[in-house]
């Protein structure tokens, strides 16, 4: 049985048949090189094995003879299956990179945020907080929520010192949030809306706006900080978690901005014994230098942000960083 099987007859069909059914296997889409490998390396194996036997025992020639065609029949074998491999390996189709970030091109969602300033001066200890629109559209069934992070954290910080008591005593704090609701605002005018608003330290503040809209839930974070006498601020407004989680390889945000001369200052833990603020007049004061950020309220009672400052050699200053979010609309661009 064995010599049948390895009589020439078998092994010429099974040697060069596995050889050439590797060499068809490259033809197929997907490659199966593993597969092709294997066929190419057994044939070849096969083929080799049998010529050896045939010279080493069905020969009779000199010794030196049969090991001079042994050699060359292993080396051209060799170099046979060598560019036999070469050449799968060659077919072999390139792992599948992964997929880069996909950009977002939603269309720009449509909201309100909070940002703020001094009212009457820019040392003022009284802000107005300005509820404006960003987006190119019309922005419906709003509600925001403003959260002071420095007194919800002075809060915090009793609560921990006191741990037999867990509530807040009443009188003892002031509001540390506020809430509004916005049926509809659009871009003209940019300010839908507006509410007053004491800082603890005007010169480090932190704040968190949850935004809810018919587009989406938002969150906003605004710091405050004044940097060599000049308030500097950071406004970051994100997609809220729901998105984030449905959206994981897209970016979050949807708009930022930070002053380059802006520093963060970490959260007061308690109510500040110096007041580094001035009280002053909320109207406007002919001959007074007035510093951006700033508002005040005209006479017909409508709230004013200084958009502009004519510097000492006659020019006009209209751009002050992200207290432009002040005076102009964002978000005009349908997508971003």
């Amino acid at each position: 049985m064995w010599n049948l099987i390895a009589s020439w007859p078998v092994v010429t069909i099974v040697g060069p048949g596995l050889v050439l059914l590797g060499f068809g296997a490259l033809s197929m889409n997907p490659v199966p090189i593993k597969f092709a490998l294997g066929c190419l390396a057994i044939g070849y194996l096969v083929i080799l094995v049998r010529i050896s036997c045939w010279v080493t025992f069905e020969r009779s020639e000199p010794v030196w003879q049969r090991g001079v065609f042994v050699t060359g029949t292993f080396f051209a074998t060799g170099i046979l299956w060598f560019v036999s491999t070469q050449f799968a390996l060659s077919r072999r189709q390139p792992a599948e990179q992964p997929a880069p970030p996909k950009v977002a091109t939603e269309a720009t969602p449509s909201l309100l945020f909070v940002i703020g300033s001094p009212l009457g001066d820019n040392q003022s200890d009284k802000w107005v907080m300005l509820i404006q629109h960003y987006g190119p559209n019309r922005a419906y069934s709003c509600t925001i929520e403003f959260v002071d992070l420095d007194r919800k954290n002075i809060e915090h910080e009793w609560l921990v010192k006191h741990p037999n008591t867990p509530f807040l005593p009443q009188g003892m704090f002031d509001a540390s949030q506020a809430s509004f609701q916005i049926s509809e605002a659009g871009p003209e005018p940019v300010t839908a809306s507006s509410f007053p608003w004491t800082p603890l330290d005007p010169n480090r503040q932190h704040y968190l706006v949850n935004i809810s809209c018919r587009e989406g839930y938002f969150v906003e974070h605004w710091e405050v900080t004044r940097v060599d006498g000049v308030l500097r601020s950071r406004v970051v407004i994100e997609h809220g978690p729901q998105w984030i989680q449905n959206n994981p390889d897209v970016s979050s945000s949807v708009f930022q901005c930070q002053d380059p001369e802006f520093v963060s200052q970490p959260l007061l833990t308690e109510i500040p014994k110096e007041k580094h603020a001035k009280v002053v007049h909320p109207g406007w004061r002919p001959n007074y230098r007035f510093e951006v950020p700033v508002a005040i309220i005209d006479p017909n009672g409508n709230i004013r942000s200084l958009s502009s400052v004519k510097l000492p050699d006659g020019s006009t200053r209209t751009d002050f960083g992200c207290w432009n979010l002040l005076t102009k609309h964002f978000g005009d661009a349908p997508s971003r």
